[in-house]
């Protein structure tokens, strides 16, 4: 199986006066403009794309550019990982084509693929943050802006037992470890996908959320301990010290040092 960086890159880009030939790729790509204009055509339209417009092309779609300057967030998914994800919320192994509409504006769509490229791009972030966070995003579009009709999404809900189990798994771990959507998922029965969708339901907060709520709050077990920050920030599972300062000072509001001033 290839592993998530395999399945998906980013890249914030700008280009300056520039023309692109027609051609095509291999995966997705959906790019949030943030600057300047694209003027851009595929196979049967002809585009102006401005800032706030994600913009998508299909796999082997040509498409070129005219002479344009534009700063833009990308993110390619490969079409094995956007299949596998569709797969799974229709409870479905088709592989029929799958297209997205060529331009998303809506405002929820562009949150989610921000937030995405915010915890691709940063070092700290772990598998889970970016796997919730991709899952919302793919889920989304999916529904509301592909070819993949709403009505087929698979209702697959979560029993109170099931996500009762789910936090035991999650409150008992050796919080040195890293712990993935799959972990959880493998424990209670349920595929990861239908999941994040049924925990954040019910808890209000996706599991990532409440990992971090949880390493912030062992974080000041261990400071009225006197433990070192450095030995609290391995002992929590942070990749470093200011990321747990970072989370810390996100739930508390203030950081660590601060405590029992």
């Amino acid at each position: 199986m290839q592993n998530l960086k395999e399945q998906i890159s980013y890249i914030n880009n700008k280009f300056e006066n520039i023309n692109l030939n027609k051609h095509f790729h291999g995966e997705y790509s959906f790019s949030l403009i943030y600057d300047g204009n694209h003027s851009y055509e595929n196979e049967k339209e002809k585009f102006i794309l401005k800032s706030g417009m994600i913009q998508v092309v299909n796999p082997y779609e040509m498409h070129s550019t005219k002479n344009s300057s534009w700063s833009y967030l990308n993110i390619m998914p490969s079409c094995e990982l956007i299949h596998d994800i569709n797969s799974h919320l229709i409870q479905n192994e088709s592989k029929k084509e799958i297209l997205f509409h060529p331009i998303i504006t809506d405002k929820k769509a562009i949150e989610l693929f921000h937030t995405l490229f915010v915890f691709m791009s940063r070092k700290e972030e772990n598998k889970m943050a970016i796997d919730s966070a991709m899952i919302e995003f793919f889920e989304y579009t999916l529904k509301y802006h592909s070819s993949q009709s709403h009505d087929k999404m698979a209702n697959i809900t979560c029993t109170k037992q099931t996500l009762n189990s789910a936090l035991e798994y999650m409150n008992d771990y050796d919080r040195k470890d890293e712990i993935t959507l799959d972990d959880i998922s493998s424990q209670i029965g349920i595929s990861k996908y239908h999941f994040i969708k049924e925990f954040k339901k019910y808890i209000g907060i996706t599991p990532n959320q409440y990992l971090q709520i949880k390493k912030a709050n062992w974080t000041k077990e261990l400071l009225q301990k006197d433990v070192p920050l450095s030995e609290i920030a391995y002992e929590c599972g942070f990749t470093d010290q200011s990321y747990m300062i970072k989370v810390f000072k996100k739930f508390y509001g203030y950081t660590p040092m601060k405590l029992n001033k």
